[in-house]
């Protein structure tokens, strides 16, 4: 079951029409509904003035099945991304290490190097 619903903006006063689609949702046991934009409404004859239909979905699931999808794969390639800079940070950290103890054993030679030619 469809009807048409007219909703006003209280900040422009501009009044809009929306075709209002009744369901039954499984999951919560209830009965919903989905709104449709269909234009604005002429204040002076009160007839429906419809959009350009510039934002049209994809027929098959409205667009949110693919927008769900990308969404999905975005946040898999984030984790990963994510797990790869913990793991580079990691292996910063024991080169620092390796990098800290070399310069030690590098200052101990020089030193070694400079009490024997001081003899």
């Amino acid at each position: 079951m469809s009807c048409i619903v007219y909703q006003t903006d209280k900040r422009t006063g501009i009044k809009y029409a929306y075709e209002s689609f009744s369901y039954w949702d499984k999951e919560k046991g209830q009965p919903r509904s989905k709104r449709k934009y269909i234009g604005k409404v002429d204040p002076e004859t009160g007839e429906i003035i419809p959009t350009a239909g510039t934002r049209k979905r994809s027929k098959k699931d409205g667009g949110a099945g693919e927008e769900k999808a990308d969404l999905i794969r975005l946040h898999e390639e984030i984790k990963a991304k994510d797990q790869t800079i913990r793991e580079l940070r990691d292996e910063l950290k024991t080169e620092r290490a390796k990098n800290d103890s070399l310069r030690e054993k590098i200052l101990k030679i020089r030193t070694m190097a400079g009490e024997a030619l001081d003899v």
